[in-house]
């Protein structure tokens, strides 16, 4: 049986595990290897089992720890093409050892243990970033993260997933009458910014999505409050929910407070 969950997500640090119980995989790495373990052992997964680290783009709260991971354990980090060939330093300084560097085009097809991946292109102030759709037998997870738009096939995508993990990060209104600087404002309401509540809820219905749950994902911590979102997803649509806070663990079945 495949369990997944959402190990963390927001602006200190990102991490999505999916397990068959033997073999794992990690969507980002964005904690220390302490933390990390730590977080895993919240679903009694061993830090051992994990075989491979899916990278969706290579800000610091998504790619901090990889570098760190894969020097302690003897894994591949999966990479688009672009991010590697757009951003050579910064993936210098993630010193990931020699050899243990994949990298990969959009739509190409990976087979790790059970699973099955491939990632698709997102729109982000990161070169090459990409999200990730991960399938087992009949079941897909989609990880949709760090786009300020979206696009046909990202919604053909998510109309065929089981589960979907979805980015929400900021309130518009908060947003616009929030502290940043108004440079920092257009960053994040822009096309290689964030997706906005009112952008993810019209993204989930216009995909269609019918699957059995949706974990709305990197919320903002000055630019968003968990409970107007969820106002916001209950008036809007009738699927099974979670909005993911900072701090907390989240599985099919658990949360976890910290």
């Amino acid at each position: 049986m495949i369990r997944y969950a959402v190990l963390g997500s927001g602006s200190s640090g990102n991490s999505y595990l999916f397990t068959d119980g033997t073999d794992s995989i990690l969507i980002d790495q964005g904690y220390s290897v302490v933390e990390l373990n730590r977080r895993l052992e919240r679903f009694s997964v061993p830090l051992s089992s994990v075989k491979a680290v899916f990278l969706t783009h290579l800000h610091p709260d998504h790619a901090r720890g990889v570098g760190v991971l894969s020097r302690r354990l003897p894994i591949p980090v999966y990479a688009h093409d672009a991010m590697v060939a757009e951003q050579p330093l910064l993936m210098e300084k993630l010193g990931i050892p020699e050899g243990r560097l994949q990298t990969v085009c959009a739509s190409e097809l990976i087979e790790v243990g059970p699973f099955s991946l491939f990632c698709f292109e997102t729109s982000h102030d990161s070169g090459g970033s990409v999200g990730w759709y991960i399938t087992h037998q009949d079941t897909h997870y989609m990880v949709l993260t760090d786009t300020g738009i979206t696009n046909e096939q990202q919604m053909l995508l998510a109309g065929d997933a089981t589960i979907l993990f979805l980015e929400a990060n900021y309130d518009e209104q908060m947003l616009r009458t929030g502290p940043y600087p108004a440079m920092l404002k257009r960053r994040i309401a822009g096309y290689q910014g964030h997706l906005s509540n009112e952008q993810a809820l019209r993204f989930l219905c216009e995909s269609g999505f019918k699957g059995e749950h949706v974990y709305f994902i990197h919320l903002s911590e000055c630019n968003n409050d968990p409970a107007i979102l969820e106002k916001v997803i209950q008036s809007t649509t009738d699927l099974s929910f979670t909005v993911c806070r900072k701090n907390q663990w989240y599985g099919p079945k658990n949360e976890v407070q910290v």
